[in-house]
């Protein structure tokens, strides 16, 4: 795991060097969640993930980016689109 030293500025925001955002696929306006954890905190990046129901009842799960991801972000999509109807 990868060390960076970052300032926060007097309104409390972080600059996340562009390197590292180039090498997450972080964008402008993209977003990031900040999950407190007991070592500290930790900046997650979340890909938009859309959940249709297929012809046979399955929900199908739809990532913008084409990414894989994790089982959690998965069931966190159903939920949500489940949540929605």
């Amino acid at each position: 795991m990868t060390s960076i030293q970052v300032n926060i500025d007097r309104q409390g925001r972080v600059v996340i060097p562009l390197r590292e955002r180039e090498r997450l696929g972080v964008v402008t306006g993209g977003t990031l969640e900040l999950i407190a954890t007991p070592e500290g905190v930790l900046l997650e990046r979340r890909r938009p993930a859309n959940v249709h129901t297929a012809a046979d009842g399955v929900p199908v799960i739809t990532i913008e980016d084409g990414k894989p991801i994790s089982n959690e972000e998965s069931v966190e999509a159903i939920h949500r689109n489940r949540d929605r109807s």
